[in-house]
């Protein structure tokens, strides 16, 4: 069992080798790369624990990046300033691999989103601000993957992910413009074709990591409205001849969290840039960007909820009040159980985007039905873990009381930059109508069927476990629910359609969520003998279907049942018991 107060804070473990969730997933879904990979997972959850940390809290209230427009001399520079701390950041996190391990041929084999996703996730409980710039750098990679050139792809790929700080180029995607948003299709930027380059010419609003080497960036190549006139183009920072291209950051932006990333606006005053595929097509190509941007914000949020956890378990099983020790109140036990619930469902939805991920971009298994499920789980987990996270640093903020409030405690930090999850990449609005279009298109397809719903009941039916028995009918009632609820939603007009949306959204994800979390519950049950996750399975269903079972009268009280075991491993044979130890 867990004893989590023989610790000052999440500083003082390894945030791999103490997160058992993390390790289980990397067992069942990695075991090819576990050996290859365990050692570099390890060394960053050290690292991440440690002077990533240290360098996070010096940039998040000191040393935030400035803009330096002027030279001594009066010359223009538009430079961006970052202190000596983020940029060792920089280099020593990119030569781990998080982005690069993908394309190296010195491995045991493809390596698939699923392993880097953990390094990112490292890394994320650190410095939100930090894996914002991989997560771009990641995306800019894979459209070149998919849709470059030859000659796009052996210029400007190989700095893009490679492991040697030296040689490295960091990507962005500059997608908005101020008077668009979320509306792509209100983009303004002009492209006019010259030769064998493009110049573009117009304002991006909000671009994060906006002094990168390689951004990818739409541009208006016709008079077609909506995205259908866009084109996607590579933008380099400098040109061939070695001078700047012709971007020029206005200012940086003030933000309220994850300062460490240089957020900027910019004009584009004929900037050289070069078509990325069809001129046509720009929409599809930067859409994929999205799907790899939304699948690390998913996994970042997921990362930011585990440190608020391990922060808050730790605080409240050391300070004591009223005379007792926090953690033996059942008010903050039922907190805490509650986290680490999300946190374990959480895990189980994003596993499957993760592994859908892979199938579709990885191993070359993609499908139109496999792609329609991806697009849903990525918008499914997006929308929740980000959700998730803020609920997750605020509590874990209250659990330290006054001292929660206080900057010195990383908790101000975890909610601010938890904040951002959920507007980036898509608002949680944005996400929900996803959702709906998604189903809609799939229920005019196939004639009213879902891929999602395939794969949910597919999923049930190989749940086995009898003490999963109770969950799975409870689970497979809601899921004729929620088929009812859709069906009705899509045959309505519009403005019901959006009025409805997010609570269709979150019909579905708990559903994809209890389903996903039930499959892996069954799995330890019936591999390892373990109960704890169909526990905790059976907890979540009844919590989100049926809370009667926890009311006053019930006489049932999840923070005194569960607690030991669903929070401190009680009767668990933990592999690397030594992390806690």
């Amino acid at each position: 069992m867990i004893d989590y107060s023989q610790y000052e804070d999440g500083n003082a473990v390894n945030w791999y080798e103490s997160d058992y969730t993390m390790k289980r997933y990397l067992r069942r879904y990695l075991a090819p790369f576990q050996e290859w990979g365990e050692k570099n997972l390890l060394r960053m959850g050290a690292y991440a624990a440690g002077p990533m940390d240290t360098r996070a809290r010096h940039t998040d209230r000191g040393g935030k990046p400035r803009l330096i427009r002027y030279d001594r001399m009066g010359e223009e520079v538009n430079e961006v300033w970052y202190n000596e701390g983020y940029l060792a950041t920089v280099a020593e996190g990119f030569e781990s691999g998080v982005v690069g391990w993908r394309y190296r041929e010195d491995v045991p084999a493809k390596i698939p989103f699923f392993y880097t996703q953990l390094l990112h996730m490292l890394m994320s409980g650190a410095e939100t601000g930090f894996t914002c710039p991989v997560t771009l750098t990641m995306s800019v990679a894979f459209v070149l993957e998919k849709f470059g050139s030859d000659e796009q792809k052996e210029k400007y790929l190989s700095p893009l992910v490679s492991m040697d700080r030296r040689i490295l180029e960091q990507g962005a995607t500059f997608l908005t413009e101020v008077q668009g948003g979320s509306d792509v299709g209100a983009t303004q930027t002009r492209a006019v074709r010259v030769g064998d380059h493009w110049l573009l010419t117009g304002q991006k609003w909000f671009a994060s990591n906006c002094d990168a080497g390689v951004a990818i960036t739409l541009a208006r190549v016709s008079d077609e409205p909506g995205t259908k006139g866009l084109g996607l183009f590579l933008l380099p920072r400098f040109l061939d001849n070695g001078k700047k291209n012709n971007i020029t950051i206005r200012r940086l932006k003030d933000k309220l969290g994850v300062r460490a990333v240089a957020s900027g606006e910019l004009e584009l005053n004929k900037a050289q840039a070069f078509l990325i595929g069809d001129p046509g097509k720009g929409f599809k190509y930067m859409a994929e960007a999205l799907n790899v941007s939304r699948m690390c914000t998913a996994s970042g949020a997921l990362a930011i909820s585990r440190r608020a956890f391990l922060e808050a378990a730790i605080r409240t099983s050391k300070r004591s009040a009223f005379g007792s020790v926090l953690a033996d109140y059942p008010m903050v036990r039922q907190t805490l159980l509650d986290m680490a619930t999300d946190i374990e469902a959480g895990w189980a939805l994003a596993a499957r985007m993760l592994l859908m991920m892979d199938r579709c971009h990885t191993y070359g298994e993609q499908t139109e039905e496999r792609s329609a499920l991806l697009r849903l789980l990525l918008a499914m987990s997006k929308y929740r873990l980000s959700e998730n996270a803020v609920i997750h640093a605020k509590q874990a903020l209250e659990l330290f009381g006054g001292d929660g409030y206080i900057e010195e405690h990383v908790t101000p930090r975890l909610l601010r930059d938890a904040q951002v999850n959920t507007v980036w990449e898509g608002p949680s609005n944005i996400m929900a109508l996803e959702i709906l279009k998604i189903l809609g298109k799939e229920a005019v397809r196939i004639g009213g069927g879902s891929a999602i719903l395939d794969n949910l009941r597919k999923t049930l039916e190989t749940i086995t476990q009898p003490e999963l028995g109770a969950a799975v009918q409870c689970v497979r009632d809601q899921v004729e629910e929620v088929i009812l609820d859709t069906q009705y939603l899509l045959g309505a007009d519009p403005m019901v359609q959006n009025a409805h949306a997010r609570r269709l959204a979150d019909k579905w994800i708990d559903l994809a969520s209890a389903v996903y979390l039930l499959e892996e519950a069954d799995y330890d049950k019936e591999t390892t003998g373990s109960f704890r996750l169909a526990k905790i399975a059976g907890y979540y269903v009844d919590r989100t279907y049926c809370p009667d079972v926890y009311d006053i009268r019930s006489r049932v009280s999840p923070a005194i049942d569960l607690f030991d075991e669903a929070v401190r491993y009680k009767g668990e044979a933990l592999e690397g018991q030594k992390a806690w130890e």
